[in-house]
């Protein structure tokens, strides 16, 4: 863990890390070189005239980033050595229980979703394969510390569109073959999330976890703005004044400062969900790796 005491003066913890290439996409981003040190805890590494991307870099995390890095083990949080970029890596998988863990695995967190809720029966819709065997096992995202709104909206893609608190990867409401379905919808877990077709990831709200119609942090998109429940800490209520990629800028639960940020949707999705999050960004999207 990186613990930033001034502007240029960077203490670490006995550790081996990896310097990080900026993600690209539709934003500008440096590149650094990659490599591996070694720094001990009674080493420091001072730089001079470093030549920063941003207006007003930052030297340690904000509330938000701080929760991502406190919330799982399986996220890691770095602030970059300029304090521009922030890159979060995890290994794509949930810190909580799920149908779709291994019974038999070594995780303890396989759990029958029919006896969490009797009216419906998962385990048997549940889509083949397990947390354990997912095909990706890293995913890296790394976004400027100042996103900015765009003039335009960029539609998202297939694959991973965020990064929850948990670990586990954000997907939009759309398959490989089209939009979600109800038949697909009801084989997601009780935190609207499902494996396949090599990760398990989120499409609806995740309500037994992470947040259940409340203000709580769900995790970051890839353009750099966080994603939080459908309510808003602002006012302890549904948001009125969403603009049409679902979010707004106000205080947040992690933030006394106005930030555009995202809302999970408060409309019905396919007449029973809550669509965690729609098909387009405000901002410019930045790459996630694996």
């Amino acid at each position: 863990m990186i613990k930033l005491t001034k502007p240029g003066v960077i203490i670490l913890s006995m550790m081996t890390f990896s310097l990080l290439t900026a993600c690209g996409g539709s934003s500008s981003s440096d590149d650094t070189s990659t490599g591996t040190d070694t720094i001990t805890e009674t080493e420091t590494e001072t730089e001079t005239d470093t030549d920063t991307s941003c207006t007003d870099p930052i030297t340690e995390l904000s509330d938000e980033f701080a929760h991502m890095a406190t919330y799982s083990t399986n996220v890691t949080v770095v602030l970059s050595d300029d304090g521009c970029y922030v890159t979060l890596e995890t290994d794509g998988k949930p810190d909580h229980v799920s149908v779709y863990w291994d019974p038999d695995g070594g995780s303890g967190l396989h759990v029958d979703e029919g006896e969490l809720d009797p009216s419906g029966d998962t385990q048997s819709q549940a889509t083949p394969g397990y947390i354990d065997d997912v095909a990706v096992s890293h995913y890296s995202l790394t976004v400027p510390i100042d996103a900015e709104v765009a003039t335009t909206t960029t539609a998202t893609n297939l694959g991973a569109t965020g990064i929850a608190v948990s670990g586990a990867p954000i997907f939009n409401d759309d398959e490989g073959n089209g939009e979600l379905t109800a038949g697909v919808a009801e084989g997601l877990d009780a935190d609207g999330a499902h494996t396949g077709p090599e990760v398990y990831h989120y499409h609806l709200e995740p309500a037994r976890s992470i947040s259940n119609d409340d203000d709580q942090l769900i995790g970051i998109i890839n353009d750099g703005f966080f994603l939080y429940g459908r309510k808003c800490s602002s006012t302890a209520d549904y948001p009125t004044d969403l603009d049409d990629t679902n979010g707004h800028t106000s205080v947040t639960l992690y933030s006394t400062e106005e930030k555009y940020h995202y809302h999970v949707v408060n409309e019905y999705f396919l007449g029973e969900y809550y669509l965690l999050f729609p098909d387009d960004l405000r901002g410019s999207a930045n790459a996630i790796s694996n």
